[in-house]
């Protein structure tokens, strides 16, 4: 019973930018993909295109907004 041990330190700046930055990437990758699926998706399947596009721009979003508040938040800080 000893998979799990809890951090031996606190967690640094750097490696909580590194979570941030890698989350807001993996959603502007995925906003991306879904919005080019979506486009590129035959006319018998229209339905599920729009809803792959809709999430797809709501993935976008999301991730250029963490990425604009991260970024907002770094700069006040320092």
């Amino acid at each position: 019973m000893f998979w799990f041990f809890p951090p031996s330190r606190k967690t640094t700046p750097a490696e909580y930018a590194v979570l941030v930055v890698f989350v807001s990437l993996v959603f502007i990758i995925l906003g991306t993909v879904a919005l080019v699926m979506g486009f590129r998706a035959p006319a018998e399947k229209h339905d599920i295109a729009v809803a792959l596009e809709q999430r797809g721009a709501w993935c976008l979003g999301i991730g250029f907004a963490i990425a604009l508040g991260y970024w907002l938040f770094h700069r006040l800080i320092d």
